[in-house]
This record gives C-alpha cells, sequence and structure tokens, in this order.
C-alpha cells in the first residue's frame, strides 16, 4: 500500500484554495442559515390591503366628505391597523389620521425607497370617466404590533458585521490547522534529519528518519537511508579489511620469516662446519635450495596479489589461442606430476584455433594455482583432468582431481587471501593462502566467474569460465 504524498508545490496550492475558499463559502453558509431561522420577520407577513382598499376607500369615494363615513372608516382602519389621507381633485384633504411624522415624509414626497419599511405609505389614485377624482394615501401599520427590534439588532450585527467575525474565524481556524501541519509534517521531520545527519557525522547509524506527506522531504529521508545504508557498509568494510590486513601481514610476516630462518640455519651450519662431510653439505644445500624456492613462489604470489588488487586495475587484454595457451601450462606441470607418478589428462572439446581475450601473463597465474593446488592436495599415483567445453556465450574450464576434497565448511572460504585449509596448513604442500584469492580475482577482471564442488576425500572441481568476449 502506497502512503499518501503531495509535492510541496501541490500542498501550496491545497492550502492557497483553502485559505480563498473555505472562509467565503462558510461565511456565506452561515448568513444564510441565520437569516433562515432569524430573521426578524420570517414568521410575519402581512396580508394584501388592496382587495379592501378596493371595497371599503376607493369605491366609496362620494362618501369621503361624510362624516359618518369617516367615523366609521376610522374605527375600521384602527382595527385593522393603517392609517389613511383622501384627498378630492383640488388636493383638499377630505380625511386624515396619518400621524403627524408620516404626513411630512409624504408632503415632502420622501420615496419608498428612503421610508423605514413600518412608515411605507402607498398611493391610490381614483378615475371616473379618465378624469382623476381623488387620491387614497394608505399607510400600513400593522407591523408596528410587532416588536422586533431585539432580533432586529442581531439581524442588523449579522448582516453587516457578522460576516466579518465569521470569516476571520474560519480564518484563524485555518490558519492554526495549517500551522500544526507545517510544524508537524516539515519542521519536525527536518529536525529529525538534522539529528539524523549528526549521528553518521559520529559514525552512530543506529536511527530513523520519519515519514511524512511531503514528496520532496520523503526523497530527502530515501537518500538519507540509503546514505546510512552506505556509509554504515563501507565502514564495515573498512573495519573488516582493517582487520584482514592485520592478519594479512601478521601472516606474510610469519610465511616469510619461516625459510628465512631455515636458510640462515642451514648457512649458519655450514659456515661453522657442521656440515663437515659431502653428504651432509649436499643436503645442507638442498634443503637451503628449497626453502628459497618457496619464499620465491611467496613473494610472486605477493607481487602477483598486488599487482591484481592495487596496481593494474584493468587486465592487458590480447587475442590468446586457448588450446595451445593450456597445453603449455599442463606441460610446465609434468615434472611435478610424474614426481607423484599423478596422470595428467587433458580433453579440448573446442576448436584448435580458439581465440579468447585475456591478460595472458594473469590468466596463467590463475590456471597454475588452480592446476597446481590440484595436483598439490592429490596422493601419489592420483589423476588430475583438465578439459575444455563451450556454451552458450562462454568457455568452462574444468580441472578435477581424485584427491583429498575440500570440506563443505570451508567450501565458501577457500578464495579468502591467505586461507588455509586444515591439510594445506601442512607446510610439505607448500600453500601460503595466496592462490586461489588470486584466481578468483583474475578471472572476475576477465569478467567471467569461478566455481568449486568438492566432496571430503574424494576430490574436487574447479570450474572457470570465460566469455567470448572481454572488452
Amino acid at each position: 500500500m502506497n502512503k499518501f504524498e503531495l509535492s510541496i508545490k501541490r500542498w501550496f496550492l491545497i492550502f492557497l484554495i483553502i485559505f480563498l475558499v473555505i472562509p467565503i463559502l462558510t461565511t456565506r453558509v452561515v448568513v444564510d442559515i441565520y437569516e433562515r431561522f432569524n430573521s426578524p420577520y420570517k414568521d410575519y407577513e402581512l396580508e394584501s390591503l388592496d382587495v379592501w382598499m378596493t371595497n371599503h376607500v376607493l369605491n366609496e369615494i362620494d362618501d369621503w366628505g361624510n362624516l359618518g363615513w369617516q367615523e366609521s372608516i376610522s374605527e375600521e382602519t384602527n382595527k385593522i391597523g393603517i392609517t389613511l389621507k383622501l384627498v378630492n381633485e383640488d388636493n383638499q384633504v377630505l380625511f386624515s389620521n396619518i400621524n403627524n411624522k408620516n404626513q411630512y415624509e409624504l408632503d415632502t414626497d420622501i420615496s419608498k425607497e428612503d421610508v423605514p419599511i413600518s412608515n411605507i405609505v402607498e398611493e391610490y389614485p381614483v378615475y371616473t370617466q379618465g378624469k382623476l377624482k381623488g387620491v387614497a394615501y394608505m399607510q400600513d401599520n400593522r407591523i408596528d404590533n410587532f416588536n422586533p427590534m431585539p432580533s432586529q439588532w442581531m439581524y442588523y450585527l449579522i448582516n453587516e458585521w457578522g460576516g466579518a467575525f465569521v470569516w476571520l474565524s474560519i480564518f484563524i481556524a485555518i490558519l492554526i490547522i495549517s500551522i500544526k501541519f507545517i510544524k508537524k509534517k516539515m519542521l519536525y521531520p527536518l529536525r529529525e534529519f538534522q539529528k539524523a545527519t549528526d549521528s553518521i557525522s559520529h559514525q552512530n547509524f543506529n536511527f530513523s528518519v520519519p515519514y511524512t506527506p511531503i514528496k520532496e522531504l520523503n526523497e530527502l529521508s530515501d537518500a538519507i537511508l540509503i546514505m546510512q545504508r552506505t556509509l554504515k557498509q563501507s565502514l564495515d568494510r573498512q573495519t573488516q579489511m582493517e582487520k584482514e590486513r592485520k592478519i594479512f601481514i601478521s601472516s606474510i610476516i610469519h610465511d616469510l620469516r619461516t625459510p628465512l630462518f631455515s636458510i640462515r640455519g642451514y648457512l649458519e651450519g655450514i659456515k661453522k662446519g657442521i656440515a663437515n662431510t659431502p653428504d651432509k653439505l649436499n643436503k645442507y644445500i638442498d634443503i637451503s635450495y628449497d626453502k628459497a624456492n618457496i619464499l620465491n613462489q611467496l613473494i610472486d604470489d605477493l607481487y602477483t596479489f598486488t599487482k591484481v588488487n592495487y596496481i593494474d586495475t584493468n587486465p592487458k587484454f590480447n587475442d590468446i589461442d586457448l588450446t595451445l595457451f593450456l597445453d603449455n601450462i599442463v606441460k610446465g606441470f609434468y615434472p611435478l606430476s610424474s614426481e607423484k607418478e599423478i596422470t595428467l589428462k587433458t580433453d579440448y572439446k573446442i576448436d584448435e584455433n580458439t581465440i579468447v581475450k585475456g591478460d595472458k601473463y594473469l590468466l596463467s597465474r590463475a590456471l597454475e594455482n588452480i592446476i597446481g593446488n590440484a595436483i598439490r592436495y592429490t596422493p601419489n599415483k592420483g589423476n588430475v583432468f583438465i578439459s575444455v567445453d563451450r556454451a552458450v556465450n562462454n568457455y568452462s574450464i574444468k580441472v578435477r582431481d581424485n584427491g583429498i576434497g575440500i570440506p563443505s565448511h570451508e567450501i565458501n572460504a577457500i578464495f579468502s587471501p591467505l586461507y588455509r585449509g586444515e591439510k594445506s596448513r601442512n607446510r610439505k604442500t607448500g600453500g601460503n593462502g595466496l592462490g586461489l584469492s588470486i584466481a578468483k580475482q583474475i578471472v572476475e577482471k576477465h569478467k567471467g566467474d569461478i566455481q568449486v564442488w568438492s566432496n571430503k576425500n574424494q576430490g574436487t572441481v574447479f570450474e572457470i569460465t570465460l566469455p567470448f568476449i572481454n572488452e
């Protein structure tokens, strides 16, 4: 399930719309609701008097000057709640019970729009055969019987100022919510990011970073987590490399010191005359020569190891005739295999002129190390079989022996620098723990792969795969 997140730009647009639209809409809704339920006139609707005026006043224009009719109409208007002013065609007032204030407004001809709602005067002209007979002025005072002053005051307040109060209240509420959102979702994560960077600067990687609905901050959070993981792996690797470096130096010093001490011991024996017979002297010389060869092999392996890891990062690729190349390497092991009466067999399932690209020196070192190990750890009168086959995208070189094998718990460690299995600790094998590590790194620099299968006391198979083209 993906977590909800938006960019800062979209969040800005959302807040802008909220600040502009919601206060206005909310204010409009509140005012409409108040007007609907709290208007001072919402339950006070007046019946039209036009019909009454027609039947009781306008149709009785001939009686407007009659005192009896005037007394009767005065009583009727008082009951209804209206007042009248009746004027003849000569603009003479025949009857009027409108109070002085409204009479003044009537006389000064103030428009209806300028007169308060309780003082509006309606004008009813009367014509007979197209000639003006008189004018009746009617003032509807019925609403004066209803006193809406308190509600009218609240109505006025809401209409005039209430909208501003509502808008301001909603705006402040949205502002408070927005500030809390920014504080929780933006400022707080930024403080956590600062703490995370401080922890990284002190090489403390036990921290977590928060999730926010802001896309850019989540991208920063992911970047910090990647940096955390990468730096932690780098420091762990550096710590492990430092540990391995110390072990490497210690082992190299030991491996160099051992043959040197032996050579020096035998030379001192010769110098002091301990080797006082020709046979003894030859023995001392032969042992010193063997130790010198071991020392030379170790130095040679150290040079190759350093060359592969630190000096030449890229092999020097050239065309190599694979069949001829392997034949020369195998022939170089004939003396050692004859000494142990080991049978070396080859089976090349490729063309004689098969060409691969590679660094001839480095590939020879890799194959010599693997074939040399196979002969070294195979008992006398054993067999070592070297085969080459062509797969879909690569060449497969296999070295198989029927030697002592490799315990299963050591399979994953044999390619580590200076690692020696239990059997190889025997100095008679001449192993120094660098050969397989060098072979693996050389093959990988040729974009190939090396694998091993082994059963203890049954034999081991090393397979090197090389691609057709290395660039």
